[in-house]
């Protein structure tokens, strides 16, 4: 799985209308789409498929677009159990980039995340790894 990650001026009403109507104009389909706004920056998440194309267009169109790999692990869905893989990455001196919940359901949760060095991350996370 892959993530784009778009940074931009947080004063910058439509982006997320820009992105949406380029993307879909070169038939590019959103899977998923996460925006944030620090007050200095504004932070667009996306999931995108074709996914080349979809940086292309990103590209074409002055976005300051990040390609990185994700990681997709399945946990308890309880107090604690974030801390506890979290935690893992902590002696190894592996930051976390990004993460968010993807999806609850039975008790378990998906959660997606990136780091700094996924290859070892993975590793860490073997036995929870979807």
């Amino acid at each position: 799985m892959k993530q784009i990650t778009i940074i931009t001026a947080a004063d910058r009403p439509g982006t997320v209308a820009d992105i949406a109507e380029r993307l879909g104009a070169r038939g590019v389909n959103i899977v998923q789409i996460n925006v944030t706004d620090d007050h200095v920056h504004g932070v667009v998440f996306l999931e995108a498929e074709p996914y080349d194309e979809a940086l292309r267009v990103l590209a074409e169109a002055g976005y300051d677009a990040i390609s990185e790999d994700l990681i997709a692990i399945r946990i308890k869905d309880e107090p604690g159990a974030l801390a506890k893989v979290s935690a893992r990455f902590r002696d190894p001196q592996i930051n976390i980039h990004s993460m968010r919940f993807m999806r609850r359901d039975g008790g378990w949760a998906t959660v997606i995340l990136s780091t700094n060095n996924n290859e070892a991350a993975r590793k860490l996370l073997a036995d929870c790894l979807v």
